[in-house]
């Protein structure tokens, strides 16, 4: 499975565990989607960070994806929730390691 894939499911899943085990120690994932939802952006640096920025949004209700689907090796597109906006958004697999996990990651604004 790709990695994009892989991000896919579990952020379907909210599975915050499995989504940090996704990228590198030093992983990096920039969301720019929630500028839409009158928030500020997230650029969330490292594994650990990365699970615990998830298992608070998840757990707090205040993020999840909505009719996901992988459009090709690198790219997604959903509909993502912000604690009830709902934003058309595309994720981009920018890097991967020699592992294939996801050095950086990028979510837009579609």
């Amino acid at each position: 499975m790709r990695p994009i894939e892989k991000y896919v499911e579990a952020m379907e899943n909210k599975d915050f565990a499995g989504l940090a085990e996704l990228f590198t120690p030093d992983g990096i994932l920039c969301d720019y989607c929630t500028t839409s939802a009158s928030q500020q952006e997230y650029h969330i640096y490292g594994k650990e960070a990365i699970n615990m920025f998830f298992r608070n949004k998840f757990g707090f209700r205040r993020y999840s994806i909505l009719d996901a689907e992988v459009v090709n090796d690198k790219q997604a597109e959903f509909i993502a929730n912000f604690g009830g906006y709902n934003i058309m958004a595309i994720a981009t697999v920018r890097e991967t390691d020699e592992n294939g996990l996801i050095q950086r990651l990028t979510v837009r604004p579609k």
